[in-house]
């Protein structure tokens, strides 16, 4: 690198210059509204929006019955009308959540009630468990465990209910069993 004279200092001194990408990033709540709009009036709802450097767009999309490929094309479609691709330039995905991925929106958590789930507390404990209920602030759980009982010798299994605060999880998934 050579140095470039600079008349305001006088002397020489070096330049860099900086290759600026100039696609403009597209925003994620500008893709959550999106997406919203159309899907209003259908029973289809939006788990996650991710937006990643380059434009690389994600949007996670379920509904009670599963997800169609019909639900998905339709979100695309929005996504594309609303968006120049000339001036972002952006790539997008439109599917349903994975099997065995976290649980992100409160309707996946509606979706398993009754169901065996995975819930990783933050304390590091592992449980395996049916989820009863769900609110807005915790889950409700049955699993079964080996404790001692009174009176007798060995461990027996016992049915435990518990109720968990979202503030002590981790993260919850579905088990998915093959």
């Amino acid at each position: 690198m050579q140095p470039i004279y600079d008349r305001t200092r006088g002397r020489q001194s070096p330049r860099f210059v900086i290759n600026v990408d100039e696609r403009l990033m597209i925003l994620e709540q500008d893709i959550r509204c999106v997406v919203a709009q159309s899907i209003a009036g259908t029973d289809v709802y939006l788990v996650d929006v991710t937006v990643r450097p380059g434009n690389e767009i994600e949007v996670e999309v379920d509904k009670p019955a599963g997800v169609s490929f019909d639900d998905c094309a339709k979100i695309n479609r929005a996504i594309e009308a609303s968006f120049d691709r000339e001036v972002e330039d952006y790539e997008i995905t439109v599917a349903s959540p994975g099997l065995g991925q976290p649980l992100k929106a409160a309707q996946q958590y509606q979706k398993l009630l009754e169901k065996e789930v995975e819930v990783l507390l933050k304390s590091g404990e592992k449980l395996t468990a049916t989820l009863i209920n769900a609110s807005a602030e915790s889950i409700d759980i049955s699993y079964s465990k080996k404790e001692l009982v009174e009176k007798q010798k060995r461990k027996r299994p016992v049915t435990v209910e518990k109720n968990i605060a979202f503030a002590d999880i981790k993260w919850v998934r579905a088990v998915v069993k093959v």
